[in-house]
């Protein structure tokens, strides 16, 4: 069933900020107590999360990549009420994690801290007093607390163990999966297998090409410098596009009739791309409403647990329009957004019939 509600960007009820475990003192608020639907903040966004450029432009790996672990075997065995998610509505990489977290059921276990959407030159913020877990007033203040001369990135997802207080992981990749996996025992029943063995091989193949070509290739079209190496970048962007739309014409989700990581990788790009990255990136040949299979494919994703859930447009599109981080970076160094303007459309549907029930497997 479509999640309930009115479509993306318009402001949703406004649940606690931060889902704290049931372990911490009385007054908190258990994990999986409210809606992943969130209000948005009347602040400004930031990207926070912003990809390393060296060469080609990638996001950077985790700096911290500690293993929860199923069996307890690492320092930090699968519990619940243990860890805390913390992630950003407007950040692509966050929202990964998010879809995972909702549609496994595992907002019943782990705790979540949404930032605030501005992250200015001290980075990612927390609203009103701050952390409520925690104290911190900035993410980074997390980071100096696991490692005091920390001097890296301070991005967005990241998983933190409440038990020592430091992170855990900040490696998206491998958050997710580690919440397939590892937490297996604590999937709400009749959740999907999102990592099944036997295919995972081919999902990760086929993420690898999706990471490289459209979920970092727009950020290297927008943070082009130069003619080439735009033309490059969107080249590859809707080639890769162009072949998932044919793909997706014999299948329903990217590997068959069932949902997989493949397909929540894909997603949280698909969901800004009309948005933020047809216009302001100039990734401008097509856009995903241009697409017959594409589209559909992501509005049928839109109405599964933790997709819809998740994308909030008008958090999306101040993420990027009023970042101070982007302006300055955006097409090829100019001011675009240097006033914080955030456009009022596109006008998009995501509520409209998808038709891709009935698709063979």
């Amino acid at each position: 069933m479509p999640p309930a509600g009115p479509p993306p960007g318009t402001p949703p009820a406004s649940p606690p900020r931060s889902a704290a475990p049931a372990s911490l003192p009385p007054g908190r608020t258990p994990p999986g107590s409210g809606s992943f639907i969130y209000a948005p903040s009347d602040s400004a966004p930031s990207t926070g999360s912003l990809p390393a450029i060296t060469g080609g432009l990638i996001r950077r790996q985790g700096t911290f990549s500690g293993r929860i672990t199923r069996d307890g075997s690492s320092e930090f065995p699968a519990e619940p009420a243990r860890y805390q998610l913390y992630a950003s509505l407007g950040c692509p990489w966050s929202q990964r994690t998010l879809i995972v977290c909702r549609l496994l059921g595992l907002d019943r276990v782990i705790g979540l801290t949404l930032t605030d959407p501005v992250a200015g030159e001290r980075g990612w913020k927390f609203t009103g007093d701050g952390d409520p877990l925690t104290g911190a007033r900035y993410l980074s203040d997390l980071y100096r607390a696991t490692d005091l001369g920390y001097s890296g990135p301070c991005t967005i997802p990241l998983i933190w163990d409440l038990r020592t207080r430091r992170i855990v992981s900040n490696d998206v990749a491998q958050i997710t999966v580690m919440l397939e996996t590892e937490f297996r025992p604590f999937h709400r029943p009749g959740s999907p297998d999102l990592y099944p063995a036997a295919r995972r091989r081919e999902i990760e193949s086929l993420a690898t090409l999706i990471f490289h070509t459209v979920n970092t290739g727009v950020y290297k079209a927008g943070l082009a410098t130069t003619q080439a190496s735009y033309d490059q970048a969107v080249e590859a962007v809707f080639t890769t596009l162009d072949a998932l739309d044919e793909r997706l014409a014999r299948r329903r989700f990217l590997l068959g009739d069932l949902i997989t990581e493949a397909d929540v990788r894909l997603y949280p790009t698909l969901a800004r791309f009309d948005a933020v990255y047809y216009q302001m990136f100039n990734c401008n040949l097509r856009r995903l409403s241009d697409y017959r299979h594409l589209w559909a494919y992501a509005r049928d994703l839109y109405t599964h647990p933790g997709f819809g859930e998740t994308t909030d447009l008008g958090q999306i599109k101040r993420h990027y329009y009023q970042s101070a981080e982007w302006i300055g970076s955006v097409n090829g160094g100019s001011k675009h957004g240097i006033h914080g303007i955030v456009p009022i459309g596109p006008q998009i549907n995501w509520n409209e019939p998808h038709g891709r029930a009935r698709m063979p497997g």
